[in-house]
């Protein structure tokens, strides 16, 4: 009895071990994903950089806005009201940069989402 047993598991392992390795990859399976790795590395890559310009570009504002606000304590008046005035325009064309920004991720997501149900990759 035990060693029926045995027969059957040592049996049942190797029909396993064969029907794994019997199965074949599909062809170039491997590039594609090395492909789609690498696509996701550049993504990432071009975002850092994206967020490295931005956090510059955010330093040298704080650097001017300190400058004006050094300059504005020195010297009062309708200068104050024309230098707000300027930073309002620099907030509203960077929150326009970054809603436009958002829409292209959007759009890229939407169309990434597109093609990987296309492919049935889901």
């Amino acid at each position: 009895m035990k060693t029926k047993l045995i027969f059957a598991a040592l049996l049942i392992g190797f029909i396993s071990i064969s029907a794994q390795a019997t199965e074949k990859p599909r062809k170039f399976e491997h590039r594609k994903h090395h492909r789609h790795d690498r696509r996701e590395d550049v993504r990432d890559r071009r975002e850092d950089k994206r967020d490295h310009r931005e956090d510059r570009r955010d330093r040298k504002e704080d650097i001017r806005d300190r400058k004006e606000d050094r300059r504005d304590a020195r010297h009062h008046g309708g200068r104050r009201d024309r230098l707000e005035d300027r930073r309002d325009r620099r907030e509203d064309v960077r929150d326009r940069k970054e809603d436009k920004r958002d829409r292209r991720e959007d759009v890229r997501d939407r169309k990434e989402d597109r093609r990987d149900r296309r492919k049935g990759t889901n």
